[in-house]
């Protein structure tokens, strides 16, 4: 189950896990369309690909990985 890349998001509507390129990459796309009406889209773009960095941080990625394998392991009348 575990890739080893890191993770950003557990999305838990269809139990699937989102890498941090993945959702880093996402979001500096759609601040960069958003931004581009008020001629920002460079400055928002750069804005997305930081904005969730700190999630690289090893404690945290241990605690995003042990939430995820806690929701797989949940029987399936306890899932939200």
């Amino acid at each position: 189950m575990r890739n080893q890349e890191p993770l950003a998001h557990l999305e838990k509507a269809c139990k699937k896990e989102q890498t941090m390129e993945d959702h880093l990459q996402g979001v500096a796309k759609l601040a960069g369309k958003f931004a581009s009406e008020f001629k920002n889209g460079d400055w928002a773009e750069q804005a997305g690909l930081w904005h969730d960095l700190g999630k690289y941080n090893p404690e945290w990625q241990d605690y995003l990985w042990n939430q995820t394998e806690n929701y797989y392991n949940q029987p399936e009348s306890e899932e939200e």
